[in-house]
């Protein structure tokens, strides 16, 4: 995505007034709920809000090995590129392992700039019942 970005951020120049080049984007199929923001990266892709839903499936991802800081190495050097600043997903073990299923709803209010009220929906199926999770909204506004 990053050269599609930069090929957009080439195109318009300075009509984006210094805000990210979209205000948000959603993406699925990684098998759980996530909220990421890129830093800084020195491309087109540079301080986005990304949201992944797809936390459905008997498959659930568990986060990264590296956790909440996305990093990217070219040769000897290596940088901080993104921050995971919510993730649901598979955790625990045996008996213990939890499967959350989530979904999303989202209030967009008006403005010159949106404003993006994300509610996280989580249940999940836990020692033979459905609990609920109580996650707290999140605004995004840039």
């Amino acid at each position: 995505m990053r050269q599609v970005f930069d090929a957009v951020a080439e195109t318009i120049g300075s009509l984006n007034q210094n805000r990210p080049l979209v205000d948000l984007v959603f993406s699925g199929h990684a098998h759980c709920l996530e909220y990421l923001q890129t830093q800084d990266t020195g491309h087109g892709d540079s301080h986005i809000n990304w949201i992944i839903c797809g936390g459905s499936g008997f498959s659930l991802r568990r986060q990264r090995p590296e956790g909440t800081d996305l990093i990217e190495t070219f040769g000897n050097e290596s940088r901080l590129v993104g921050k995971s600043k919510l993730f649901i997903g598979r955790n625990g073990q045996g008996s213990q392992r939890r499967r959350p299923y989530s979904s999303l709803r989202i209030d967009v209010q008006a403005g010159d700039i949106p404003k993006f009220v994300i509610r996280p929906l989580v249940s999940e199926w836990y020692q033979r019942q459905w609990h609920n999770q109580e996650i707290d909204p999140f605004v995004i506004n840039r």
